[in-house]
């Protein structure tokens, strides 16, 4: 979610919140119908499609529509954000609201309050991302395209605001079950959207979904990590106040790979409802957080069986909560719904230590400061009161604080056995210098830092940070694409010998640059999008990983299509995800080698870099990341809508790139 200088509602516009079923819409009377026949999902019929609230249509426990709703529509102006918004022809009728045309942060269950009060038996919210509207009527999510469709195609009186074709809203549809040869288990009897598992590329396996509960519908912005063992985790979001979902492969329990190449995934439900809270999770579809995640895993635990303790975050933007497991993810710690020390927070990250119990977390203070905190646990990642401090210094905060402030990546910890060991770094993007941050705008966040401790003691309760800048376009300067470097989001890699990685986007081109003296210079940045077939095209979310001396891996959304990603053509714009990989890395002149990992298309249409308060589509959310497994093969793990609502999906790299070196010289020693 986004990511402070821009308002960050994430208590009032919940733009990221559970969905549920896979409803669908038929225009009635004649009227015209959408041509995107390619929408429709077997065994559904219709081409419109639609997803419901989970808190709506309570009476008084929320529950879908059983049967369907026919009605014309009558479109709102403004957005519905108050009651007269809401033509007197409301009555009787389905509202039609633009969340576009709302001219201030609303709660989206206000809108549908006064569809009821105003008469209105259902609410369409255009949005490219779910909601949550507690309501004693239906609300439904449509995205911008179909909802387009219905104001511009089907169309509506100018005087009345009813449209000209009455409109069928249908109940979910039936036989959904769970299926396919992936051998995922402890699935639920059925899911948000069909199982799919695609061809694969010449590089990457089969592209599989991850089995979710349709009570929980999306799955975006997944975080993974790879531990020491091989076991995967993957978690994703659903939206505050849904909470997170996530999966493990651990292959002694869960099974060996599929024969072509695709894992049997257990899903292990949500994380953030803890052992005591989860019927009250699994009967609400509520849970203490889902508006941002994260998880990080510890090296194996000798007194537990050498079981690595996985942490997690999860953030509801009043507070940050924070639990772990101890046996692979079957079971969690009960919550810790308070784990940030200063309340009201954003876009927390995590990153572990290599013993069995310490985790770094950061989080940016959702008020004015634009500060970028870092606490410390000891005791797995349930609690963060072990030691604290900032990561913007004195000398860079005019640059990087208010007005503008700055957009944090995740934290990453030193695990080499290099004297860097522990060593904390922190990435970031924010203004150059204090002018540009006077300019309060997001295409004047035109460099990249890093925030660097060291010789930090796990036994002293304090470190401190000294910035250095990364890159930057030049005072005064947008950057080459006139949009600055706030793209959601800088990455951060640490490989096993103290060398640093880092990557942000322009919304054309993907930046590379390297530091070989632990963090304080950098080489000249690279773009790695040049010379390759992305070259010239929108290129947005860039993730890094590195593990064996110089071996990186950074993987992208890649558009088949020149321009901003916000504003893009909605229709006939195609996304990729694309992985660069290189073996020598922190050498002079680094070479990469571009693969598709994705072997369909994960998304049509923009893709908004304006976080939640962004009037582009966030269907895919703000993220995707990607992990190095022991065998040096890669992880990647991306949010897709490319048949429905977004859910995650999951690939890895067939086998290792050849010429990995795993012995070399320690970084800082040159």
């Amino acid at each position: 979610m986004r990511k402070l200088m821009f308002l960050c509602a994430s208590m009032l516009l919940v733009g990221i919140a559970p969905l549920a079923a896979q409803n669908t819409v038929d225009v009635l009377g004649g009227g015209p119908q959408p041509s995107n026949m390619t929408a429709c999902i077997s065994p559904v019929t219709h081409c419109i499609l639609v997803t419901w609230s989970t808190t709506s249509n309570a009476s008084p426990t929320p529950a879908n529509i059983s049967t369907k709703i026919t009605a014309n529509f009558v479109f709102v102006p403004n957005g519905g954000g108050v009651l007269t918004d809401f033509p007197a022809a409301t009555s009787g009728r389905i509202c039609l609201a633009d969340s576009r045309d709302l001219p201030r942060p609303t709660l989206f269950a206000q809108i549908a309050d006064n569809c009821k009060l105003a008469g209105g038996v259902a609410l369409l919210l255009i949005r490219d991302s779910a909601v949550n509207a507690p309501s004693t009527i239906p609300v439904f999510t449509i995205s911008t395209a179909d909802g387009d469709f219905l104001k511009n195609t089907v169309g509506f009186s100018a005087t009345t605001g009813i449209s000209n074709f009455p409109i069928e809203i249908n109940p979910e549809a039936p036989n959904r079950s769970l299926g396919g040869p992936t051998g995922q288990h402890n699935c639920p009897s059925n899911q948000a959207v069909p199982a799919f598992v695609g061809s694969g590329t010449s590089n990457y396996t089969p592209n599989e979904s991850l089995c979710l509960p349709a009570g929980a519908g999306q799955a975006v912005e997944p975080s993974m990590i790879v531990d020491s063992q091989g076991t995967i985790y993957v978690e994703s979001i659903r939206g505050v106040p849904g909470g997170l979902d996530l999966w493990r492969w651990y292959q002694a329990k869960d099974g060996k790979p599929n024969n072509n190449g695709t894992l049997p995934f257990k899903y292990e439900a949500q994380p953030d409802c803890g052992i005591f809270v989860t019927t009250f999770c699994t009967t609400s579809g509520l849970a203490p957080g889902g508006g941002d995640g994260d998880v990080a895993v510890n090296t194996p635990d000798s007194s537990n069986m050498n079981i690595p303790n996985l942490a997690v975050v999860s953030l509801t933007a009043a507070e940050v909560t924070a639990s772990h497991s101890t046996d692979r993810a079957d079971t969690f710690s009960t919550p810790d719904v308070a784990a940030a020390g200063v309340p009201f927070d954003d876009r927390m990250w995590i990153d572990a230590v290599d013993d069995p119990n310490h985790v770094y977390m950061e989080y940016h203070d959702f008020g004015t400061t634009s500060q970028i905190f870092v606490q410390r646990s000891n005791d797995g990642g349930q609690t963060y009161d072990n030691a604290a401090n900032q990561a913007v210094d004195a000398a860079t905060e005019p640059s990087a604080g208010p007005p503008t402030g700055n957009i944090a990546g995740q934290i990453k910890v030193d695990r080499s056995s290099c004297p860097s060991h522990g060593n904390l770094y922190q990435i970031f993007v924010a203004p150059d210098n204090p002018t540009d941050n006077a300019q309060n705008s997001s295409k004047f966040i035109n460099a990249a830092y890093v925030a660097v401790a060291s010789n930090v003691s796990l036994t002293i309760p304090t470190y401190t940070f000294k910035d250095y800048k990364i890159f930057s376009c030049g005072a005064g300067s947008t950057c080459s694409s006139g949009l600055g470097l706030g793209n959601l989001f800088p990455a951060l890699a640490v490989d096993n010998f103290g060398y640093l990685y880092s990557v942000w986007s322009d919304n054309t081109d993907i930046y590379y640059s390297y530091s070989t003296t632990l963090g304080t210079t950098w080489s000249p940045a690279l773009k790695i999008t040049q010379g390759t077939t992305q070259a010239g095209k929108s290129n947005v979310f860039p993730w890094v990983a590195a593990d064996a001396s110089g071996h990186v891996a950074i993987a992208w959304y890649g558009a088949d299509a020149a321009g901003n990603s916000n504003t893009i053509s909605a229709t006939n714009t195609h996304w990729n995800v694309f992985v660069a990989e290189s073996v020598n890395g922190h050498a002079a002149a680094p070479v990469f080698t571009l693969s598709q990992a994705s072997d369909h298309s994960n998304h049509t249409g923009q893709i908004s870099t304006g976080g939640l308060t962004g009037s582009s589509d966030r269907s895919l959310a703000d993220f995707f990341q990607i992990a190095i497994d022991p065998n040096h093969r890669i992880n990647v793990a991306y949010a897709d809508n490319h048949a429905g609502t977004s859910v995650t999906y999951f690939t890895r790299q067939k086998k290792a790139i050849r010429g990995i070196v795993t012995k070399g010289q320690c970084a800082g020693q040159h």
